[in-house]
């Protein structure tokens, strides 16, 4: 029997997630990473181990499979200390994903997990729709080899699409992915646990009126499952990209501030951590006003996709 849905990359965070809505909702899943998931999931899941450096180990996880989606990534920091493995990953990966599917006669497609990130961070301004364009060297110095990475998945991906032979090659472009277990690494999970132990909160003074895109992770699966029924139904036009975001960006630190907010009402008050803006020194690259000078549309999302946020 037929696997319905691949999640390359499967064991962290976005894609065990994943996992865990397909099969809450009768989908046959299976993980496809080099090892198994950290979190327990509910339910039967299958666990195929694959290192996606390599062509074979690929596609042997999709021999039996109908849609694949990827969501492996080496992210930051660990892109930054090990720069070659996240080219293997990050860009020889997604390259063996596109190529066995392209091969393979059971897979009708696949999603491509993308990110706000390939538009830029530095310097946005008018309407953000899916055609916005890529901005990779418009980010922090550290956020480079990630912005550049996922623009090249995204490239790799949309090019497949072009010579899909039938094949449905999608992008889903989503916010930062807010959710229980997400990265250690991430500002908005540092700034949680440095709350809820009643520690400061700690924005850097030069980014702290960055404009940021968010997801939560339950509206985000929502998604990926719709755009896999239409990949299963043949109902979706090829190498498409939907934004997944919440509309109205927030700045570095009015998320802070959120989160203080939140962990005092949850606590009412018995927790009550300061925001100490921290002054690392390097020149400001955002004003408070910029997060007024864009708009991001979602609307394709939320007329094709039914994203209700």
């Amino acid at each position: 029997m037929p696997v319905d849905v691949v999640i390359f990359g499967g064991s962290g965070f976005i894609g065990s997630n994943l996992a865990e809505h397909f099969n809450d909702n009768g989908y046959k899943v299976r993980i496809a990473d080099i090892s198994p998931p950290k979190r327990k999931i509910n339910g039967k899941v299958d666990f195929q181990r694959c290192n996606i450096v390599e062509q074979d180990s690929v596609a042997k996880c999709l021999s039996d499979a109908n849609v694949a989606i990827n969501t492996a990534i080496i992210q930051i920091p660990k892109i930054n200390e090990d720069i070659r493995l996240g080219y293997e990953v990050n860009v020889i990966g997604t390259q063996n994903i596109c190529e066995s599917i392209y091969r393979n006669d059971t897979t009708l497609g696949m999603i491509q997990a993308g990110t706000w990130h390939t538009i830029g961070e530095i310097g946005l301004s008018g309407i953000i729709d899916e055609s916005y364009g890529y901005r990779p060297d418009k980010v922090e110095e550290r956020a480079k080899l990630y912005a550049l990475s996922k623009t090249i998945q995204e490239t790799i991906v949309r090019y497949y699409g072009y010579m899909s032979r039938g094949k449905k090659y999608i992008i889903i472009r989503s916010g930062t992915v807010l959710g229980e277990d997400m990265p250690e690494a991430t500002a908005a999970n540092i700034f949680i646990n440095n709350a809820i132990k009643g520690n400061p909160i700690t924005p850097y003074q030069h980014s702290m009126y960055r404009p940021m895109l968010y997801i939560d992770i339950e509206d985000l699966c929502k998604a990926y499952e719709k755009i896999t029924q239409k990949i299963l139904n043949g109902e979706i036009n090829n190498h498409e990209i939907y934004n997944i975001v919440y509309p109205t960006p927030i700045t570095v630190i009015e998320l802070a501030e959120l989160i203080k907010k939140i962990v005092e009402e949850e606590t009412n008050k018995k927790i009550s951590p300061e925001i100490n803006i921290i002054n690392s020194e390097k020149p400001q690259l955002y004003t408070p006003d910029d997060k007024n000078k864009i708009k991001v549309d979602i609307s394709k999302a939320t007329k094709e996709v039914e994203l209700k946020i």
